[in-house]
């Protein structure tokens, strides 16, 4: 996947630089790819598949589940620029996360997922992935040469799979889905000096059953996707940039959308929430 990005991504570089080839104004389309890469950490997590009074575990994948440590981060995304002020983007966000611990780490006794018991002891593999893909429209109400300020709406396509295995595979819950989520966006810049700048963007939205998910059952979830950038413009066509980025969500009642392999008197109700904190260098393509 990564190699297949990667190439993308060299194609896209091609195409800026044949625009500052060709142009000698501003063109009234352009592209704008970026790409970026760092460590993220994960600040709070904790996921439970049922309800507390039947057994089931509120498990902590920090204190737990061993997502203690830093783990590699990459993000990508390419920008299409009409007019100036309107601004079309779309981005792929990696964010799978695999572990393994051991159930009852730090003393924590058994761990029960949905109707499955892990015994104190028992070898775990975990997976949290929640790759997504995002496409944004964005409409600069600023648009000049120094600042800009916008605002916009993105529609997020989650694909979600999370994955509780004792490492000898007798046992396990899986949950999986994939949903579409519509988002607010907004983006401020500003350029001090032609060598440096500041970036602002986030997305984010909150919702209960009554808009959210159409079923009628008692449910509610929450994202957002906050970033700072410190930009310097290096070279003719092309921004370095640090970012520092927090990602995060949750949901929390019965979910729509549930996939699980086990099934329990206790339903489908979930409770789930993530807080990150990402640091990444990257670059951005300016024609």
């Amino acid at each position: 996947m990564l190699k297949k990005l990667g190439t993308v991504f060299v194609i896209l570089m091609m195409t800026t630089f044949a625009q500052q080839a060709f142009s000698q104004t501003e063109p009234i389309f352009r592209i704008v790819p970026h790409a970026e890469l760092g460590f993220v950490s994960v600040l709070n997590h904790v996921y439970r598949v049922g309800t507390e009074a039947n057994g089931n575990t509120t498990f902590d994948f920090v204190k737990q589940g061993a997502q203690d440590v830093l783990f590699p981060y990459a993000r990508f995304s390419v920008d299409a620029i009409v007019a100036s002020q309107h601004r079309f983007t779309v981005l792929y966000q990696p964010l799978t996360i695999k572990t393994q611990t051991v159930a009852g780490r730090n003393g924590t006794g058994a761990v029960q997922i949905d109707d499955v018991l892990f015994a104190p002891g028992t070898p775990l593999n975990l997976t949290y992935g929640f790759d997504f893909f995002r496409l944004s429209y964005l409409y600069d109400f600023i648009a000049e040469e120094a600042s800009q300020l916008g605002i916009g709406l993105s529609f997020q396509l989650r694909n979600a799979n999370i994955d509780f295995s004792s490492a000898d595979g007798l046992q396990r819950v899986v949950q999986n889905n994939v949903g579409l989520v519509p988002i607010i966006k907004i983006k401020a810049a500003h350029r001090f000096a032609p060598e440096f700048g500041i970036d602002f963007e986030a997305d984010g939205f909150y919702a209960s059953s009554a808009v959210f998910n159409g079923a009628g059952r008692p449910f509610e979830g929450w994202i957002w996707d906050a970033a700072l950038r410190l930009e310097s413009q290096l070279i003719e066509g092309a921004t370095a940039f640090l970012s520092i980025r927090t990602i995060g969500g949750g949901a929390s009642g019965n979910n729509a959308y549930d996939n699980v392999t086990a099934t329990t008197s206790s339903g489908a109700e979930t409770y789930n929430s993530l807080a990150t904190l990402a640091v990444t260098l990257g670059v951005s393509l300016t024609p």
